[in-house]
């Protein structure tokens, strides 16, 4: 009898037990819940953020080399052609420069407003340099005629402005 009422009395305890574990789990577990929620809410914003720097690098080494192929020199290799009259070869020149930054224009969602500000107007002071050289030769002058005018105007400017836009993306993106 007495092995009976030792296994009655471990039998409620143990009931007892069980039914505290219950009641603290049902209790703690909203708890372990909203702490679970947060940590994965926590990493995903860490691998969100992670995301957004990564284009915010990419925006910037586009932009870079945006900057780089739209200078003069660049674009002028890239559409030289002898044949071309001043006119033809200058609208090729800004169509280049058009397109380049057409294909770049979503890339100011990643960078800061002066960078975007920085890129437009060296793409708006491109098309310029090109239209207003045009204006300043003979229609009938040689495309290399052209060219050179130019050249010699990027070679009088005391900051070549396709170095110092790099420069000012360089720095925004280091800051």
């Amino acid at each position: 009898m007495e092995l009976l009422e030792f296994f009655k009395q471990l039998f409620i305890i143990a009931f007892g037990v069980l039914a505290a574990l219950v009641l603290a789990v049902y209790t703690v577990w909203p708890k372990i819940e909203s702490l679970v929620l947060r940590l994965n809410n926590h990493n995903q914003h860490k691998e969100l953020m992670k995301d957004t720097q990564q284009l915010v690098f990419t925006a910037y080494e586009r932009l870079l080399l945006f900057a780089h192929r739209i200078s003069p020199y660049e674009v002028m290799l890239r559409n030289h052609n002898a044949n071309l009259s001043i006119q033809h070869y200058k609208q090729a020149l800004i169509n280049d420069v058009e397109n380049e930054f057409q294909h770049n224009f979503t890339q100011q969602l990643y960078v800061s407003d002066n960078a975007w500000l920085t890129i437009q107007r060296l793409k708006e002071d491109t098309v310029a340099l090109f239209k207003n050289t045009a204006h300043t030769i003979s229609p009938e002058a040689a495309v290399d005629d052209y060219i050179a005018l130019i050249l010699e105007h990027m070679a009088e400017l005391e900051t070549n402005p396709y170095t110092a836009a790099q420069i000012i993306l360089k720095k925004e993106l280091s800051a």
